[in-house]
C-alpha cells in the first residue's frame, strides 16, 4: 500500500514547514521539506509540490502509482465524506495541493483529509517504538484546538481531551520571541537559548490545573477574547499576548509596532526566562493531566512546541513517565509522515507497530559519479584515499581547530541536524562558538551542541540519559563540573548542553571521525550544528555544500559523501579524494 503524505498548502501565504512523505507498507520511504528544494527558508506559502514530486522520482513512481494521498489537515469540507472523527475524503484541495501542471491529471485524485493533531500524535507514537503510550500534542494551532492529549494503545489512537487556540501555547510563545525582536518562525527557538540569560522577575497570570483540566489566562488577555467580534485566530492570540508583554515587561513599549528593534536584545533576558518558565510550568501540569487519564509509563510528544528542548529535559527531570520519546520532525513537516501513517492504521489497523525510530535521515543520497560531476564544476580533481584515512585526516583537522563541512549520506527531516548535514568543531576551543556563528550569521549568544558518542555520555552528562530525547537533540543536559572547561565551546551560560548520541551502528563514519577525535584528544564530542548560512534552509545538494566550502574562508575542510576537501591557510588545495563505501 503506497500512500503518499503532504503538509502544507499553496494558497496560504503563511502556512510554512511544507512537507512530502511516500509510505509504503508502514515503512518510510523517503521524505523531504519543500525548503530543502526550494531554497526559501520555512517554504512559507509554497505548499509541498516539489517535496511531493521527489517523493515520487525518488521511488521510480507516478501519481497514479499512489494508492492513497494523505494531507495533515482537515479543513471545513463542502463535499468531503467523513470516515471517521480524523479522516475525511475529498477532492476539493487536490488541485491546491497537486498542481495539475505539475502533477499531470486531468481528474483530480481523492485525498484523505486528516486532523493535524491527530497527524502529529501519529508521527510520533508510531515512530516511538512503544507498544502503548500517553500522547501530547502542544503546537500553535490545529483546525481548531491549540493542544490535544491522546491514549494510543496496540495501533489505535483515542482523543481524550483537547484545548482550544485561546490558549495556544505556540502563539505565547510566538509573540514573546517577536516581541524579543528574534523573528516569528525563527523567534521561538532563539528565545530558548536566551532564556537561561535572564531572570524570572514577574510572574505571568497563565496557569493549568492538571486536576480540573482548567486554564487561567490573565485579565487582560481574558477580557480581550471576551469582547472579540470575530472567531479567534491564532494571529489574535499573538497580538493579544504581545499587547500583554508591552504593557507588563521591560522595556515597556506601545507606541510603535517596531520598538523592539530600538533595544538591544539583551533587555529580552527576563521576558525570554519568564515566558520560558511558564511555558513548561503548563506543560508540566499537561503531562501530569494526560498521566492521570491514561495511566500509561511512556510519554510520547509532538507538534512544534516539542522541539523546545529546555521543556523535554524538565519533563524528564520531574519522572511523571518513565520514558519520554519525541518525533525528530515534531514541527509541521512531521505532519507529512503522520498524515501518512495515520491513513495507513486506518485503513489496515492489523497490520504490526514499526520499531522505534533510528535516524530521521528518510531523503536523498547522492552517487559518486554525481558528486563528482559536482566536483569538477567547482575545478577539483578527484583522488582517491581510503575510509581510515579519511576518517583520520579529519580527526586531525578537527585537532587542529579546523571547521568541517560534513556531508555524507541522506538528508535528514526536522530542524535538526543529526550527521548528515551538520557543520563539525573542536569543543576545547571557546572562540569555535563564535567562528561558527560568525559562519552561520547567528547571534553570538547562540549556544552550539555536542555530538557525543553514546558510550562516553554519562562521562561528560549528569542527570538523566534519556534516549528519546538525546537521540535526536531534543532535550538538555548539564555538563559535569570537570568537563566545562574542556569543552567550553559547548558550555551554555547555565552550565547544560543540547547533546546529540551519536551510535556506531547507525552513524557509521560521523561515529568514526568522532571516536578518532576522542582518541586522539580525550574529547567524545564534537561541536554539531546544522550545515546552512544566514537565511537559508540546510543544504541539499552538493553544489550547496561547494558553494558554503568555496565562500567561507573559516569552514576549511569539507566531507562531501565518500570524498575529502580541505584548504590551508590561503587557498583551497585542488583536490577531492573518494572512499570506499560505508554505511552513511
Amino acid at each position: 500500500m503506497k500512500i503518499l503524505g503532504i503538509i502544507g498548502r499553496t494558497d496560504s501565504p503563511l502556512a510554512q514547514d511544507g512537507a512530502a512523505a511516500l509510505i509504503i507498507d508502514n515503512k518510510i520511504h523517503y521524505a523531504i521539506e519543500q525548503e530543502r528544494l526550494s531554497r526559501k527558508r520555512y517554504a512559507l506559502g509554497q505548499g509541498a509540490p516539489d517535496a511531493a514530486s521527489a517523493c515520487l522520482q525518488h521511488t521510480g513512481q507516478q501519481l497514479s502509482d499512489i494508492d492513497y494521498i494523505a494531507y495533515g489537515w482537515l479543513p471545513d469540507l463542502k463535499t468531503g465524506i467523513k470516515i471517521s472523527d480524523d479522516i475525511s475524503i475529498s477532492d476539493e484541495l487536490t488541485h491546491v495541493l497537486l498542481p495539475p501542471g505539475q502533477f499531470g491529471y486531468t481528474e483530480p485524485p481523492m485525498v484523505y483529509c486528516v486532523r493535524h493533531h491527530y497527524a502529529h500524535a501519529a508521527a510520533t507514537y508510531y515512530t516511538s517504538g512503544f507498544d502503548s503510550a500517553a500522547v501530547l500534542v502542544i503546537d500553535g494551532r490545529g483546525e481548531g484546538e491549540s493542544i490535544s492529549l491522546y491514549h494510543a494503545k496496540g495501533n489505535k489512537i483515542e482523543l481524550l481531551e483537547s484545548y482550544p487556540i485561546l490558549y495556544s501555547l505556540g502563539a505565547f510563545y510566538t509573540a514573546a520571541g517577536i516581541q524579543a525582536g528574534l523573528g516569528g518562525s525563527s523567534g521561538p527557538g532563539k528565545l530558548m537559548g536566551l532564556a537561561p540569560f535572564g531572570q524570572r522577575r514577574q510572574a505571568i497570570d497563565f496557569s493549568f490545573d492538571p486536576d480540573t483540566g482548567h486554564f487561567t489566562l490573565p485579565p487582560s488577555i481574558q477580557k480581550a477574547t471576551d469582547e472579540f467580534p470575530n472567531p479567534l485566530q491564532g494571529s489574535d492570540i499573538e497580538r493579544f499576548w504581545r499587547n500583554y508583554f508591552e504593557r507588563h515587561f521591560y522595556p515597556y513599549s506601545s507606541q510603535s509596532k517596531e520598538a523592539s528593534a530600538a533595544y538591544d536584545t539583551a533587555h529580552y533576558f527576563d521576558l525570554a526566562a519568564s515566558v520560558q518558565y511558564t511555558f513548561e510550568r503548563i506543560c508540566l501540569g499537561l503531562a501530569a493531566r494526560v498521566k492521570k487519564l491514561t495511566g500509561e509509563q511512556d510519554l510520547v510528544l509532538g507538534g512544534g512546541c516539542a522541539l523546545n528542548c529546555s521543556m523535554n529535559a524538565q519533563m524528564s527531570r520531574q519522572n511523571i513517565f518513565e520514558n519520554i520519546y519525541v518525533f525528530p520532525a515534531a514541527n509541521d513537516a512531521g505532519c507529512s509522515i503522520g498524515a501518512a501513517l495515520a491513513l495507513s492504521f486506518a485503513l489496515k489497523p492489523e497490520a504490526p507497530l514499526p520499531p522505534r525510530l533510528a535516524a530521521p535521515d528518510f531523503g536523498r543520497a547522492y552517487t559518486v559519479e554525481e558528486i563528482t560531476l559536482a566536483l569538477l564544476n567547482y575545478g577539483f580533481v578527484p583522488q582517491q584515499l581510503s575510509s581510515t584515512e579519511l576518517v583520520d585526516r579529519v580527526a586531525s583537522d578537527l585537532e587542529k581547530g579546523k571547521i568541517v563541512a560534513w556531508f555524507r549520506g541522506k538528508d535528514e527531516l526536522g530542524p535538526r541536524a543529526l550527521g548528515r548535514r551538520s557543520f563539525m568543531a573542536n569543543p576545547t576551543q571557546r572562540e569555535t562558538l563564535g567562528r561558527l556563528n560568525n559562519i552561520k550569521g547567528r547571534e553570538m549568544w547562540r549556544p552550539l551542541a555536542p555530538s557525543i558518542l553514546e558510550e562516553q555520555a554519562e562521562t561528560v552528562l549528569e542527570g538523566t540519559m534519556e534516549r528519546g530525547l538525546h537521540r535526536y537533540m531534543l532535550g538538555v543536559s548539564t555538563i559535569r563540573a570537570e568537563w566545562r572547561k574542556k569543552v567550553p565551546a559547548v558550555v551554555h551560560i547555565d552550565f547544560t548542553c543540547r547533546p546529540h548520541f551519536v551510535q556506531k551502528e547507525q552513524d557509521g563514519l560521523y561515529w568514526e571521525a568522532i571516536h578518532a577525535f576522542y582518541q586522539k584528544t580525550g574529547i567524545p564530542l564534537v561541536c554539531n550544528t546544522s550545515l546552512n548560512v544566514a537565511g537559508q534552509p540546510i543544504v541539499h545538494q552538493p553544489e550547496e555544500v561547494l558553494e558554503v566550502f568555496s565562500t567561507q574562508d573559516d569552514v576549511q575542510t569539507l566531507v562531501l559523501g565518500d570524498f575529502y576537501l580541505t584548504k590551508d591557510s590561503s587557498s583551497i588545495h585542488k583536490y577531492a579524494v573518494p572512499v570506499p563505501k560505508s554505511t552513511p
